[in-house]
This record gives structure tokens, C-alpha cells and sequence, in this order.
């Protein structure tokens, strides 16, 4: 009878967190009953960080057409993307501009939702040069920048069927010494020429967000790890009880937030989550998916995909109020130590956010606006 593994099964499939990358690419045999997928890998840990390695380390972009679904799904802030051909040709384009990316794993934060069908939240620390051409930030210059990237992923048969792609491009902009505000500025000006119904996604994405608010959410069950980081996410920024949730988490916690956001102790994470929040009037939050993972020493991984919308309506980091709805959509990633949060790295594309804000990507209504 095939069971889905409980959530700390299969110690063996580790975790690249504290491993080198002699260890993560050494071969092993095979660990975890992986259904169609290529005998090369041991594991779905193994699985993500390998093939990650062969397209873009090793250049062999066209690994894609054997690790990618014909209809594949990319979802990103800035956008969906669907099929091979296209995950293919972004590929080509992003190491076109920075040949020397390097791609370190981070976390793989995994589960098995059914009997071989896998989820992957797979959080990546990247380094590369422009030293082409990038639709972002033009032209070479020579300048590395480091990024940090979440890529959700849903794995059937050695096949990449849907993916969430979230990166802190505003941080990766500064580092490109470009302005993130006058970067989303450019894009809004674009965003407005042209058939505005392209854009009808974002409005899609923002209703199905506002209806999984107004549902009865499904949360994790009480006895999963995840189940306390997503109530606590929403107790912050549904219910506005940030002094509660703060005296659930530890009184040092680490927080790593886009742009550049990093600190520490429950008053910096609180204002993570209120510099946010703040800015938003009308705000709906959706948990979409949830895992977890033992670390080594006791500890636990969880990965949270989420996202929220809002009307912008006070002035903060994005800008004097625009009235205009804004859609955010992220990835947190929590470390838990004898059950509270020791870390928190929440990654989402603040540059497609500050590119809403300049009524780019479509301008939905305000929420309950007629239209």
C-alpha cells in the first residue's frame, strides 16, 4: 500500500543546510521510492539541488526539456509563464547576461502531498556578474550581486509541473547600484503601453487570494510544525495581535527580509511584519502550502508559500498612498527551536511590488470599488 510519509519520515533525506557541495553532488544510492525519476537521483532533496546544479552550473540548459513538464507553469510577481519552450529560453537569457552564476542550496524544505507527487520549497543563495545584457538592468557592467531566491516547486516523475519563483530583486538592483524606485518606475511606463489584458492575471491571483481569506482556510494539523508559523502569520496581520505572536517566538530570533531587512529580536520582527501590514488598508492573507523538515541538532524547517493584498492607502517604504490594490506573494522559511521561531527569511519581489505601486502590471480596483 503506498503512504504518504509523515512530515519527519525518511531521516535519511537530508537537508544541504551545513553540507558542502563535494557532499550534496557525491553519488548515493537511492534513499526514498522516487517513481519515474531518473536513476541519477538518490532523493527529492537530492533531486532539486542535482538538476539545479546541471542546468545552471553546468551550463546544460537543456536538461530543462527532460526536468520540465510540456505545459509547466512559471508563477512570479512580475507574472505566469507556461511551457517548456519559454522556461528554456529564460533560462538561456538569465545565463546569457550572468555566465557565472553560482547556485548554493540553502534549504530543500520538501513533502510528499500524494503517493509521487513531491513539493519543494528550495531556497538558494545566488552569485553572478552582469556581464550581458539584462532586461532588468541593461547593459554590462561588470558588478556581481548576491540573491536570495525561493523556488516552490511541484515534482511528478522527474518532471517540474508548477513552480513559484520569488527573489529579492530590489536588493539585487542596489547591488546593480540601480534605484529599485526608478527600475518599477520604467517597468510601470511599459506596463501601460499595449493590451492591458495581459495583465489579467494579477486580478485573477488577487480574487483567489480574497477568496481563500474569506474561506475557512485549511491550516496544518495541530501536530505538524507548520501549524504554529501560520498562525502566527496570520494572528500578525489578520487580527493585529502582534504582542502576542511576539511572545511566541524567541526573544532572539534572526529575520532576514527583503530589501536588505536583517536584524535581530521580537521588536525588529514585529516591525517586519507592521512595515508591511501597515501600508495596507483592507488585507487578506492566504496560506497556500505549508512543509517542514528535521534539521540536524533538534531543529525543524518549515516553508510557508503565502499571499496578501491590499489597498495602498498609507504612505511607508513603497511611497505616498496610490489607492491602487497590490498583490504580494512570498515564501517564509522558518527555523524552529523546542517550538518557537529562531529565524525567520521571508522572501518576496519588492520590485514587482514598487512596480504596482507605479501602476504597472495592470491597476486592480481598490476592493470593493466599482468597476
Amino acid at each position: 500500500m503506498n503512504t504518504v510519509p509523515a512530515w519527519n519520515q525518511l531521516p535519511a533525506v537530508r537537508s544541504p543546510a551545513g553540507r558542502t557541495a563535494a557532499e550534496l553532488l557525491a553519488q548515493r544510492p537511492r534513499l526514498q521510492d522516487l517513481p519515474g525519476f531518473d536513476p541519477v537521483y538518490s532523493d527529492i532533496v537530492d533531486y532539486i539541488v542535482r538538476c539545479t546544479h546541471r542546468i545552471w552550473e553546468e551550463k546544460n540548459v537543456g536538461l530543462c526539456r527532460t526536468h520540465y513538464a510540456d505545459s509547466c507553469v512559471m508563477h512570479t510577481l512580475n507574472g505566469p509563464s507556461s511551457g517548456l519552450e519559454n522556461v528554456v529560453q529564460g533560462t538561456l537569457a538569465a545565463l546569457a547576461a550572468y555566465a557565472d552564476r553560482q547556485v548554493i542550496a540553502d534549504d530543500v524544505i520538501w513533502s510528499e502531498d500524494s503517493p509521487g507527487l513531491f513539493y519543494s520549497s528550495h531556497r538558494i543563495t545566488s552569485r553572478s556578474t552582469l556581464e550581458g545584457t539584462d532586461a532588468l538592468y541593461g547593459q554590462a557592467t561588470g558588478r556581481a550581486q548576491m540573491a536570495t531566491t525561493v523556488a516552490d516547486c511541484v515534482v511528478r516523475e522527474n518532471l517540474i509541473v508548477e513552480e513559484w519563483l520569488f527573489r529579492d530583486n530590489a536588493r539585487a538592483a542596489l547591488q546593480m547600484q540601480r534605484d529599485p524606485a526608478a527600475v518599477a518606475q520604467g517597468q510601470a511606463e511599459a506596463d501601460r503601453r499595449g493590451d492591458p489584458a495581459r495583465h489579467a492575471w494579477r486580478q485573477v491571483w488577487i480574487d483567489n487570494t480574497r477568496r481563500l481569506a474569506r474561506a475557512a482556510q485549511a491550516w496544518p494539523d495541530n501536530a505538524h510544525p507548520a501549524a504554529g508559523p501560520a498562525r502566527l502569520l496570520h494572528a500578525a496581520w489578520c487580527d493585529d495581535l502582534y504582542g502576542e505572536v511576539a511572545d511566541q517566538v524567541s526573544p532572539s530570533i534572526e529575520v532576514l527580509w527583503p530589501t536588505g531587512r536583517s536584524g535581530w529580536g521580537r521588536g525588529y520582527w514585529v516591525g517586519c511584519l507592521m512595515q508591511l501590514r501597515a501600508q495596507l488598508t483592507d488585507f487578506a492573507l492566504a496560506i497556500e502550502h505549508w512543509a517542514a523538515r528535521p534539521l540536524p541538532h533538534g531543529d525543524v524547517a518549515v516553508a510557508l508559500r503565502w499571499s496578501a493584498c491590499g489597498v495602498h492607502a498609507v504612505s511607508g517604504p513603497w511611497g505616498p498612498p496610490t489607492g491602487r490594490e497590490i498583490l504580494v506573494a512570498g515564501s517564509s522559511h522558518y527555523v524552529l527551536r523546542q517550538g518557537r521561531i529562531v529565524r525567520d527569511q521571508t522572501v518576496f519581489d519588492e520590485l514587482a511590488v514598487l512596480r504596482q505601486v507605479r501602476g504597472g502590471l495592470g491597476t486592480a480596483p481598490a476592493a470593493g470599488a466599482t468597476v
